[in-house]
């Protein structure tokens, strides 16, 4: 019987040994392929996770000891295991999270509406069956492909259109059933001109992908510099639609001297887009493509973006939610433009919709987009400071999910990793230094709304070159 349970115990004791040996293999694969630790710590690693579990392994396995000793060894086996299974499922979930967001998109979307007057008798899109569409295909180049799949549904009668104001008149009066409209649009022209939303109703919704034209100039983010473009555009949908951007910051790291310079430019700032002959406010760029506004960038401050990172309005909120709220820095008390919430002077606790309602808000200034420029400045250095502290390792998980979906980047996984190494590796301090563009307010005509004249900020010439100078000196 006592030989029986030798076995046992024996069978138990070699179980757990393959199930540590196992997770040791597991950690090791992923720490080796994504290049995590740098070789002091790789060292300190396999000492703890190599070497002691071994030993381990050999005396609750090998030798004859006295049971009670064996016993004690075996517990301290399985808490190697629980403990390199809990490191496991962080790395683990951490490079399937970045692995499926670091790799940018290779499609964007467009989504278009089918408008027709509010007051007339169409409800959905079988109704205009043999009808008329209006389309403007001077501002869309696209419009084509979602007249294709309109047709692949219904019959309709094409109407070409030099622009929106005759259709929308045409629309009214009844010479046209209905407007095809992509939605970026749409809501460019319903912040100009709320009697449209009045008058017009959507009777139907869907989207078209189009290939993004990729931007990445690689380079070695431990040695040399770069510069990360962050576009925030004006969306809850899929960080992937065509819309404006209204956040266009730059973030050019110097990896050798640990230094960040963050340069706002402002969402009217009048520039010209890249491949477009005429000029227009940078936020309407975003709905051109990520790889416009990149473009576009780039030959404003006379740079390469290497990398750029897209988010919508979700990824604020959730992100800041997960968080469990911010503190952040406001030089000027107001009222927040969407909800009215009170903003103080110095710091301010926000969750995720009034850190949102904080970084949009620009009418309760004076100086408007340039505040808001500094508020979104503001944001981004306290969700640093927030996501920096070792607590937030408990809702971990929460912030990943948090990300799904509001967030894309085509910094790759292993750039990000040798950032990591290096970082571990010596510790270094970064500084951070913050800049915005600054122009002169003014009103005048642009590509993407040709007809009125709108808001814009005139570029000041003498700001904009100390901003390439600062580049320069990174």
């Amino acid at each position: 019987m006592k030989t029986k349970k030798r076995k046992i115990k024996q069978i138990l004791m070699i179980f757990i040994a393959i199930i540590l040996l196992f997770s040791i293999y597991l950690n090791t694969f992923l720490l080796i392929k994504y290049n995590v630790l740098p070789l002091k710590y790789l060292i300190i690693y396999f000492v703890l996770v190599g070497f002691i579990p071994f030993v381990l392994i050999y005396f609750t396995v090998f030798p004859r000891i006295k049971p009670l000793l064996k016993n004690i060894l075996a517990i301290i086996e399985v808490i190697y295991i629980l403990l390199l299974f809990i490191v496991f499922s962080y790395l683990n979930q951490t490079f399937n999270f970045l692995d499926d967001f670091t790799s940018g998109f290779k499609y964007e979307t467009k989504n278009y509406y089918v408008l027709v007057a509010s007051d007339n008798k169409y409800d959905e899109i079988n109704d205009l069956n043999n009808k008329s569409i209006g389309y403007a295909s001077g501002l869309d180049i696209s419009v084509n492909h979602a007249i294709e799949k309109i047709d692949d549904i219904i019959t309709l009668n094409h109407v070409e259109h030099d622009g929106f104001s005759l259709m929308l008149n045409e629309l009214y009066d009844g010479t046209l059933d209905s407007i095809l409209i992509v939605q970026s649009y749409y809501d460019l022209l319903t912040e100009n001109d709320e009697t449209i939303e009045e008058n017009t109703k959507i009777i139907y919704k869907f989207s078209i992908k189009e290939k993004v034209n990729e931007i990445v100039k690689d380079v070695d983010v431990t040695k040399e510099n770069f510069n990360v473009y962050v576009s925030g555009i004006d969306s809850y949908g899929n960080v992937t639609d065509k819309t404006r951007s209204d956040v266009n910051i730059v973030m050019s790291v110097n990896p050798v001297t640990n230094k960040i310079l963050m340069i706002n430019i402002p969402r009217d700032y009048y520039v010209e887009l890249d491949g477009f002959a005429q000029k227009d406010k940078l936020t309407h760029a975003g709905m051109y493509g990520v790889e416009v506004s990149a473009k576009t960038i780039e030959n404003l401050l006379g740079i390469e973006i290497n990398y750029y990172v897209k988010v919508n309005y979700n990824a604020l909120i959730k992100l800041v939610d997960a968080l469990g709220g911010v503190n952040v820095y406001s030089k000027y008390a107001f009222n927040t433009h969407e909800n009215h919430y009170p903003i103080r002077e110095g710091y301010n606790y926000v969750n995720g919709e009034k850190a949102l309602d904080f970084v949009r808000t620009r009418k309760a200034f004076l100086d408007g987009d340039r505040v808001r420029g500094e508020n979104q400045q503001a944001m981004i250095k306290a969700i640093i400071e927030k996501a920096s502290d070792v607590s937030i390792l408990l809702k971990y998980d929460e912030i990943l999910k948090s990300l799904d979906g509001s967030f894309s980047t085509n910094i790759s996984t292993n750039k990000i990793m040798s950032l990591v190494n290096m970082q571990l590796d010596s510790m270094p301090s970064w500084k951070i230094d913050s800049v915005s563009l600054n122009g002169s307010d003014a009103h005048g005509l642009t590509y993407t709304y040709p007809g009125q004249e709108l808001y814009i900020m005139i570029p000041d010439e003498a700001v904009l070159e100390d901003v390439k100078n600062k580049l320069d000196n990174m």
